[in-house]
């Protein structure tokens, strides 16, 4: 995957006189939705050091181009802020990509297709490990060999077993780890499959399989760093450029390694656990506290639906609180929504009045009294369309009276748990049968969840002074089908300027 290091200018009309200098990159022939009601719509869009710098015409914004800008023609297709998905388990979605599953295969074509997915979104060395391959179905029915997956694989080190894990497959990076080759003897009750040369064909018999396997490291589904790169590449892919982390494994550390080793292409807003709130206290992190990639200062808790430990709940969010943090808590039902609006309601009276933006977590099938008592305290609903989108369309969460009711609403997907795509949780919103209008889905996927966590004046909007954070889609989903917005792909993506995905590379 390649990527652009220029700063990146969408063409878009403001007078090139109001510029100290060229930008660095620009976009013309856009169909751009800016999401901002001043200037909903524009052509182009001109990015200099990370920011928006102009939003207008694809003439007069053209007048930008430097010597050095990049130039990207968009060819009249959509351009919107970048998605902000609201609730997701960030590491988790990287571990997604931590096993491969080959069971469906049926020939060799497909194999080495699942393989090529993976090594898109996978960091070089990362190792590809899996099972339940079968030629036994394939057409024609020969047993894989390294050469099959070698060409979409050279970086990546592949260890996957057959559908009984008797048999193992090796590409020829995993060989040469092992130091596997022609003159390699075949181990005491082992075997290692070879071609009429001679040389090794990856497949691994018996105790031959240890030879490889020992090797594969033993952290590999707890090496953050490789585990959140892998998500952070695939979040551009989906044309998410910013996310809540809810999982509260606090990977602070982690995060900001890869944003020095310049590896992370996605804003992260870090929740750790409730119970921990006074680790961040007693450092003097408060809400939405680092930098524009990783910020933290979020606590999350997860709310059942009976009184058993609300004594220390009501404590932990009263603490919490009054240290600045940002509290949010799940809550899915009736009376989980009751408890956690009632938990705030206590702790806002107490700490008196302040910007602090609580958060419910789903905030499903919430009561209309509830609704309406969310939206008295300033909270944020936080929902998951897609998560909840049933058969036929069905959900029991009324859009249509919740943002009727002026409800602070932010989506996101709850990946890994469901798909990651926000495409989908905008299809859900706009079909389903409490629908809501396409503009509405998107301001939720976008300046909703910039809202969300206090970053709305830095982004959410394509406008003059905001961060440079776009995608370009494949279809507009303004003007098309509601029911086609499912099928729609993300073209490119940027994240302060910088192209971080582009689907025809």
């Amino acid at each position: 995957m390649k990527f652009f290091c220029g700063i990146f200018v969408l063409l878009l009309a403001i007078p090139v006189q109001s510029l100290a200098a060229a930008a660095d990159l620009i976009i013309i022939n856009a169909n751009v939705r800016t999401m901002a009601p001043a200037q909903p719509k524009a052509e182009a869009i001109a990015v200099s050091r990370g920011e928006i710098v102009a939003v207008g015409s694809t003439k007069s914004i053209a007048a930008m181009a430097g010597e050095g800008t990049k130039t990207i023609d968009a060819g009249g297709k959509l351009v919107i802020p970048g998605f902000n998905d609201a609730h997701v388990h960030f590491a988790a979605i990287g571990n997604l990509f931590s096993s491969i599953d080959l069971r469906e295969v049926k020939s060799p074509k497909e194999f080495a297709e699942r393989f090529a997915r993976y090594t898109r979104f996978l960091p070089k060395g990362r190792w590809i490990l899996g099972s339940g391959w079968d030629n036994r179905s394939w057409v024609p029915n020969d047993p894989p060999t390294r050469s099959m997956i070698d060409e979409v694989t050279p970086d990546n080190p592949v260890f996957v077993y057959n559908v009984d894990a008797k048999s193992a497959l090796a590409n020829s990076l995993a060989l040469k780890v092992a130091g596997i080759d022609k003159d390699t003897r075949d181990p005491v009750n082992g075997m290692i499959f070879r071609d009429a040369s001679g040389e090794p064909t990856g497949v691994l018999r018996g105790s031959a399989i240890a030879m490889v396997g020992n090797l594969v490291p033993a952290n590999h589904m707890k090496n953050w760093p490789e585990v959140l790169e892998t998500a952070s590449n695939y979040a551009a892919s989906l044309g998410v450029t910013s996310v809540t982390d809810t999982h509260s494994d606090d990977l602070d550390d982690d995060l900001r390694t890869l944003l020095r080793q310049g590896k992370l292409k996605t804003r992260v807003y870090d929740c750790i656990t409730l119970s921990d709130w006074q680790k961040l206290a007693t450092q003097g992190v408060k809400a939405a506290t680092g930098n524009m990639m990783v910020r933290n200062g979020c606590v999350k808790f997860f709310a059942e639906d009976d009184n058993e430990g609300l004594a220390q709940l009501d404590r932990d969010v009263a603490g919490a609180d009054k240290a600045g943090l940002q509290v949010a808590i799940h809550a899915i039902g009736e009376k989980p929504n009751e408890l956690v609006l009632d938990v705030f309601e206590k702790t806002a009276k107490a700490n008196g009045p302040r910007d602090r933006r609580f958060r419910v977590e789903h905030a499903h099938n919430a009561r209309t009294e509830d609704l309406s008592r969310l939206v008295k305290l300033k909270a944020i609903a936080s929902m998951q369309p897609w998560l909840f989108y049933g058969e036929n369309g069905s959900t029991s969460d009324d859009y249509k009276k919740i943002f009727g009711l002026g409800t602070q609403v932010a989506f996101g997907s709850d990946a890994s748990i469901t798909n990651f795509n926000p495409l989908l949780g905008i299809y859900a919103a706009v079909t389903g049968k409490s629908a809501i209008s396409v503009e509405q889905a998107v301001r939720a996927y976008t300046v909703g969840s910039a809202y969300a966590e206090f970053q709305e004046k830095s982004k959410g909007t394509i406008e003059v002074g905001k961060l440079a954070d776009l995608v370009i889609l494949s279809d507009d989903i303004f003007s098309i089908d509601e029911s086609k917005i499912r099928g729609v792909r993300v073209e490119t993506t940027i994240v302060g300027g910088k192209v971080v995905f582009q689907r025809d590379q």
